[in-house]
């Protein structure tokens, strides 16, 4: 536990590092002179960083609830069914609240996959045919 504790803390970290350096950046841009190409592109960028920031919110949100459940000691249960996550999907996606089974039902339901999960949900696969391959050669 202590290790998904220092993994969801390490992104916690990486999110919050991004979102200031967004702001540094923002607010220096907000100095700059420049033609009307100029403006429209730091306009775009601005509108990127405000999409993006509202995915690391969203991310940030499920870091936070996921260490919250750590210090409850309800981390690792499913959501829906009650069951323990296996450890293989909480490594790839450490602020899981459903295992594989009740996510793939939810998903398949609500046809709805959040952009965050979605890059995490492939390293879970990755991870997982790792792990799978490893207990063949075993």
């Amino acid at each position: 536990m202590k290790e998904i504790k220092k993994i969801l803390e390490e992104m916690r970290d990486e999110i919050l590092r991004d979102i200031d350096e967004r702001r540094l950046r923002e607010h220096a841009s907000h100095d700059e002179v420049g033609d009307d190409y100029d403006k429209a592109s730091q306009e775009r960028e601005r509108e990127l960083d405000i999409i993006i920031t509202a995915q690391e919110k969203n991310k940030l949100q499920a870091i936070e609830d996921a260490l919250r459940r750590i210090e409850e000691g309800t981390y690792g249960i499913c959501d829906e069914c009650g069951e323990k996550i296996p450890k293989q999907r909480l490594k790839a996606l450490p602020f899981a609240t459903l295992c594989v089974s009740c996510k793939s039902a939810k998903e398949t339901e609500e046809g709805i996959f959040t952009p965050f999960e979605e890059i995490e949900e492939d390293s879970f696969q990755e991870i997982t045919e790792e792990t799978a391959s490893e207990e063949e050669e075993e």
